[in-house]
């Protein structure tokens, strides 16, 4: 990752996306600054290889697999990161947070959230994706634990406009479902980690079958962006207590918004009528 990559996306993000696949004392290091940031630029490089348990030359390394000279580089687009006007207390939430003080982590923690996925959305990508969805013969999305959620709200919002989308929480139909696909189709697989191996496989069976694929997800170098055709990216930062958070579906609800807002504009009269179809169907549902 070069250094203009890391200003987009950001130095915390860029580290947090790393993370997952970084071993021994590159993990240690990455594990230290994202716990600490703002003790970590105030760390000399001797202090932060005591407080990580690393060599300085381990630190070096790490910084410079980053794209930067070294770690004074580093620290300065950590320092950049956390001077933001969207600034995240990175420690995230403590047993000793207020009520109040948790609201407001979290609440912040969601808007830099959107921020940095805005800011590192690739535009043509998302572009391609909306398109094949436009002219898929059926879509098949596939999702597991935490995404499942995310996944029915964008099964139900392409139903509403008319495309013939489908989704189960099971993920046994979610294999059957896809294995039928064809070349017509489009699978969409939404995963935070990118590890989730019942969406990574059925991604890939989808893709073995010819359909176009699209992967949603925070970490750029995980197992479901091997079998994405169109790779959307999130970005939210670790947090070391809590393994999920709230900022990551906001995140990637951001996404599937944005590809039904893409589609609604794209195929506007056809989404307009079934809009109106659905809304007459079940209005009798509502006061």
């Amino acid at each position: 990752m070069d250094n203009q990559n890391n200003h987009e996306r950001g130095t915390l993000a860029a580290i947090s996306d790393a993370l997952p696949r970084l071993k021994g004392s590159a993990q240690k290091v990455a594990q230290f600054i994202v716990n600490a940031p703002r003790e970590s630029i105030n760390l000399t490089i001797t202090e932060l290889g005591q407080r990580a348990g690393v060599s300085e030359a381990s630190i070096v390394r790490f910084a410079q697999s980053l794209g930067y000279s070294g770690f004074h580089a580093l620290k300065i687009g950590i320092a950049e990161d956390l001077v933001s006007p969207m600034l995240l207390v990175h420690e995230d939430l403590t047993a000793e947070d207020s009520p109040s003080s948790a609201v407001q982590k979290a609440m912040t923690a969601g808007m830099r959230s959107l921020e940095d996925t805005v800011r590192i959305l690739e535009l043509t990508v998302l572009e391609a994706a909306v398109e094949a969805l436009c002219g898929a013969r059926q879509i098949e999305i596939f999702a597991s634990g935490n995404s499942l959620p995310l996944a029915m709200d964008l099964n139900f919002r392409l139903t509403k406009i008319g495309l013939n989308s489908r989704f189960s929480m099971d993920p046994t139909m979610q294999e059957m479902y896809a294995s039928l696909t064809t070349p017509d189709d489009v699978a969409v697989g939404i995963s935070h980690t990118g590890s989730s191996k019942d969406t990574v496989y059925a991604l890939e069976l989808a893709q073995q079958r010819g359909a176009r694929t699209v992967a949603i997800t925070n970490h750029s170098n995980s197992p479901l962006t091997r079998y994405g055709d169109f790779c959307l990216f999130t970005s939210t930062r670790v947090s070391h207590f809590r393994e999920e958070e709230m900022a990551s579906n906001l995140a990637t609800l951001a996404l599937t918004e944005a590809l039904y807002v893409g589609i609604c504009v794209k195929r506007s009269a056809a989404s307009a009528q079934a809009v109106s179809k659905t809304m007459r169907a079940t209005r009798h549902r509502k006061y």
